[in-house]
């Protein structure tokens, strides 16, 4: 079973787990962007550029099954680019490096456990989730908690047939390779797990909270949250998902606000490449005041929306 929870909790930290795990891991069957309305719009911007097209995609990380084919117009936009750029290199994080990091930096070296290290408030939180996934919370002990926050958000994420495998990201990746376009990486795996890792054990405390409470949301706000994203309503989706982030104002800095904005810097660049560029990144980045959409609106440039 601890071999499981380290290759899930690999594959969730592969996408930062986007927010954690950011509410945009999930999908709910209901809702697949083949049925939306071709009139309307779909999670995607572009922003013209004097030498080629920036292609802004919102991705969701996690999917099942039922929802491919995407909308058209997101292929469209994939042929169309002679490179694609993601947040991380999902291979990278399944591989023996980052299963080593893990192990390094997420479990206690000493006789400590995760009931000693956090408040009897979090811990009873922690209890009733991990019993929902099914998990005894016994085999969590050893794990820190910003490795507890990912492992069990991938396990439950697993138990409710949400594959990693089948998110948007892995789905151009596997294309790229297939179809020889470049691939641009805007972060290491390592550096995502050291972001979480190098986090003041009291942050750690905040990040499990955070994903606990994103777990309570999936439960309540999965179809609204897949409606937003295949209508395109960037409102309603940035509501939905700083339903667990405004709480903890310092974990939506660390893994949105920062990030954000030193992509946005990198992305800006690539308006002077040859050729068109896709960008694959969380939904959840580019939406809200502090997302790259509004970051590039503050340096002149007018995205539009497909």
């Amino acid at each position: 079973m601890k071999e499981i929870f380290f290759r899930r909790a690999s594959a969730a930290t592969a996408a930062l787990t986007a927010g954690v795990f950011c509410c945009l891991m999930w999908a709910s069957p209901c809702f697949s962007s083949a049925e939306a309305d071709s009139d309307g719009r779909v999670f995607l911007w572009s922003v013209a550029g004097e030498k080629g097209t920036l292609y802004l995609l919102g991705s969701v990380h996690v999917l099942r099954p039922d929802a491919y084919p995407l909308d058209g117009r997101i292929d469209r936009a994939y042929e169309a680019c002679t490179r694609v750029v993601f947040e991380a290199d999902g291979t990278e994080a399944a591989g023996d490096e980052i299963q080593r990091a893990l192990r390094e930096c997420g479990v206690y070296a000493d006789d400590a456990t995760l009931k000693d290290r956090i408040s009897g408030d979090t811990y009873r939180l922690l209890e009733g989730s991990a019993r929902t996934a099914g998990i005894d919370p016994a085999r969590l002990q050893r794990m820190k908690p910003w490795l507890c926050a990912v492992t069990l958000s991938g396990v439950e994420l697993g138990r409710l047939g949400f594959r990693p495998e089948l998110g948007i990201d892995a789905h151009y990746a596997a294309r790229t390779e297939k179809d020889g376009k470049e691939r641009i990486f805007l972060e290491s795996a390592r550096f995502q797990v050291d972001l979480l890792a190098g986090m003041p054990e009291e942050r750690q405390e905040e990040l499990l909270r955070q994903a606990l409470r994103e777990l309570e949301v999936i439960g309540e706000k999965s179809d609204a949250l897949m409606k937003a994203w295949n209508s395109g309503d960037a409102d309603a989706l940035e509501a939905i998902v700083n339903i667990s982030l405004d709480e903890h104002p310092q974990i939506k800095k660390a893994l949105f606000t920062d990030r954000n904005i030193r992509w946005a810097s990198r992305l800006e660049k690539l308006l002077d490449s040859e050729g068109d560029t896709l960008v694959i990144v969380g939904a959840g980045h580019l939406v809200g005041k502090d997302g790259i959409l509004s970051l590039l609106r503050q340096k002149g440039y007018r995205p539009v929306q497909h």
